[in-house]
C-alpha cells in the first residue's frame, strides 16, 4: 500500500475509535474527512449539564508525507494509537507543541 493510503488508512481508524456518541448530555460526535486537502477530525456539539459545546476533540492533518496532529481533546494517545496501526514515529508531528519541544520527543519535528 502506498504511504499517502496507508496513512489516511491509519487515520481513517482512530478517527473511528473515537467517534462513539457521548453517553452524557445530547452531545453528536461526527467525523469529519476530507481526503482532497488530507484534513481529518473528531468534532462534537451539543448540550451537556447546561454547557454548549463545540469544537474538534482530534484534529489531524496530512500534510509533506507526515501526519500533523494538531489537537488531542481525549484521554488518549493518538500518537501511539498510529503507530500501532504502521505509522512510524519520523513520521508523526505533534504540531500542538512548538517545534524545540518536538525535538525532544521521539516523534517528528515537522
Amino acid at each position: 500500500m502506498e504511504k499517502l493510503a496507508l496513512y489516511r488508512t491509519a487515520v481513517r481508524a482512530v478517527l473511528k475509535l473515537h467517534a462513539l456518541p457521548f453517553s452524557v448530555g445530547d452531545i453528536d460526535v461526527s467525523e469529519i474527512i476530507d481526503d482532497e486537502r488530507d484534513h481529518y477530525q473528531v468534532f462534537m456539539a451539543g448540550w451537556s449539564n447546561g454547557r454548549y459545546y463545540h469544537g474538534p476533540m482530534i484534529s489531524m492533518q496530512i500534510k509533506n508525507g507526515k501526519i500533523w496532529i494538531h489537537h488531542n481533546g481525549t484521554e488518549s494517545d493518538v500518537a501511539e494509537e498510529l503507530v500501532s496501526l504502521g505509522v512510524p514515529k519520523s513520521d508523526i508531528v505533534l504540531a500542538w507543541q512548538s517545534p524545540g519541544l518536538r525535538r525532544l520527543t521521539e516523534f517528528a519535528i515537522g
